[in-house]
């Protein structure tokens, strides 16, 4: 049982994989977990071969990760960051065996309850990262985009290096990335970029408009990251806590649950395939023409004022 606040934090619906994700005596491979002092730990996103693009094993180290941080009492802060030249590059695409959570088979006849359910099982990780009961930090670097955006505005705290890159015009068409997600809700009522579409955006940009807690220069980075764990760990840990939850739930009545839901629904979408000739989907094309043949084929459909 947790004993660093003496709450499960996992609720009922996600305790199956919890369970399926135990930390005692795993092997980390895809993240990599580590205490750096008696009261700070990190998580290390650790498939940079891929920019830490996100696989099931990846998500499921770095819960496993946290987990462990949980249940460790002295631990009050964890940093999370990625290895090599990125923080992450979103879902893992490049394959079904390697993605994270991959499509049903339409040929089982699946229904929307049955999509539904594989939407919640996704989307469940970044509520858990959001609902981890002890500080985060995001440190981030190089590319930050989809998925892995998504985590990072789940943690307590961004830092970036300045010449960080969030968001990504990789379909062709604009994505609203940082400016449009749940770690700033509701985004639009920000002047600062409500109504915008943006595409890439700088860490150092993203400071500014308020989007993240602070960038500073790449090779500040680290000890900028450091300072603010050990500024954290001397204050009181329940007060911390309770802030938090606090938090959480005047976002969830504001509408954050919703907007969960909500983002099931979105994946349902993008999920229930049955490759019917008309469809632009990303299965599909890339079944048959790979994932560089998807974003080249998107690209051309999905940009105003190009011929398909």
């Amino acid at each position: 049982m947790p004993t660093g606040f003496g709450w499960d934090f996992r609720t009922q619906y996600q305790k199956n994989q919890w369970e399926a994700i135990e930390y005692r005596g795993r092997k980390y491979k895809d993240a990599l977990y580590e205490k750096l002092t008696d009261n700070i730990a990190r998580i290390t996103l650790n498939r940079p071969e891929r920019r830490n693009a996100f696989s099931d094993g990846l998500f499921n180290d770095t819960l496993a990760g946290f987990h462990e941080a949980n249940d460790d009492p002295d631990v009050r802060v964890v940093i999370l960051r990625g290895a090599g030249t990125s923080f992450g590059s979103g879902h893992e695409l490049s394959s079904p065996t390697q993605e994270e959570s991959p499509p049903i088979n339409p040929a089982l006849n699946p229904t929307g309850v049955d999509y539904y359910g594989l939407e919640r099982r996704r989307c469940g990780k970044h509520e858990d990262v959001m609902n981890f009961p002890k500080i985060a930090i995001a440190q981030v670097h190089g590319y930050c985009i989809g998925a892995s955006e998504i985590i990072a505005q789940m943690c307590d705290f961004v830092i970036a290096a300045e010449d960080a890159q969030f968001g990504v015009r990789g379909f062709g068409r604009f994505t609203f990335g940082i400016a449009n997600w749940p770690g700033f809700w509701p985004a639009e009522s920000q002047k600062a970029w409500g109504g915008h579409l943006m595409g890439e955006i700088s860490g150092k940009a993203s400071a500014e408009r308020g989007l993240i807690t602070k960038a500073v220069p790449g090779d500040q980075l680290e000890a900028e990251v450091m300072k603010w764990a050990q500024m954290i760990c001397k204050m009181p840990p329940q007060a911390l806590f309770f802030s938090k939850e606090w938090l959480n739930g005047i976002t969830d009545i504001t509408g954050m649950g919703t907007a969960w839901r909500q983002h099931y629904a979105e994946h349902l979408m993008l999920q229930y395939v049955h490759f019917r000739p008309e469809e632009v989907s990303m299965y599909k094309v890339r079944r048959d023409k790979g994932l560089k043949g998807f974003i080249t084929q998107r690209a051309v459909e999905a940009t105003p004022g190009k011929e398909s």
